[in-house]
């Protein structure tokens, strides 16, 4: 039998208004949204802006992969025990990322990438609304949450709004700074490489990615 997917998981159709997706970790790279929005790439893997979390920290977590921090009015569970004493807003604290417009089907492609546990209990924090965080992490590796982003650059002829809604897979139990898997490291000099291209800010991956992500050549 196919898994049930939960109302509040389960992507809107393509003929409704639906979050871009949010990339600030290794799908940074285009290339590797390709290999991983199968279903139609050339739609859900093009980069459509790139968008900027204010308030938020970029970290390499404890499990060796791309996290990020929520603002201190948003922390709940293991982000407030962890990151309790850190300040409100720290200056500079901002996480950029590129902005991808994926099918339903894609998104659903991607959901098994971040290990999305469907099956995960209805969030019930009153610091944070359902309609950001509708469900807890539960045995995934990543959750969903709806968040406000602020648009730097639309891509292309067609421009939107200077904020938006977007979609942003947090894991919120491995919530520590720790160092990045090897591998990770590769995939992320790939995505840093492209999503420089794209207008990602250099000073910004200067003092935020490369705290964790050493330079290294990339395979062409």
């Amino acid at each position: 039998m196919a898994e049930e997917i939960p109302t509040e998981f389960r992507p809107r159709p393509d003929t409704e208004s639906r979050p871009l997706y949010f990339a600030y970790g290794s799908n940074l790279s285009y290339g590797q949204m390709r290999q991983r929005c199968t279903h139609a790439p050339g739609h859900s893997a093009t980069p459509r802006a790139l968008a900027r979390l204010d308030g938020w920290k970029w970290i390499i977590c404890d499990r060796g992969y791309a996290n990020v921090i929520p603002p201190a009015e948003l922390r709940i569970g293991e982000f407030q025990r962890v990151w309790a004493d850190s300040p409100a807003t720290e200056k500079g604290d901002t996480v950029y990322g590129l902005l991808y417009d994926m099918a339903v089907e894609d998104e659903m492609l991607l959901d098994r990438y971040e290990d999305v546990d469907y099956a995960a209990p209805v969030g019930k924090e009153d610091k944070v609304a359902l309609s950001m965080r509708p469900r807890k992490q539960g045995r995934g590796d990543y959750t969903k949450w709806y968040v406000p982003a602020v648009v730097e650059q639309w891509f292309g002829k067609e421009k939107g709004p200077d904020v938006t809604t977007v979609l942003v897979y947090i894991d919120e139990e491995c919530v520590r700074e720790g160092r990045p898997r090897d591998e990770y490291i590769a995939r992320m000099n790939r995505g840093i490489v492209e999503a420089q291209s794209l207008g990602l800010p250099t000073a910004w991956t200067d003092d935020v990615l490369r705290k964790f992500i050493p330079k290294r050549p990339i395979d062409v």
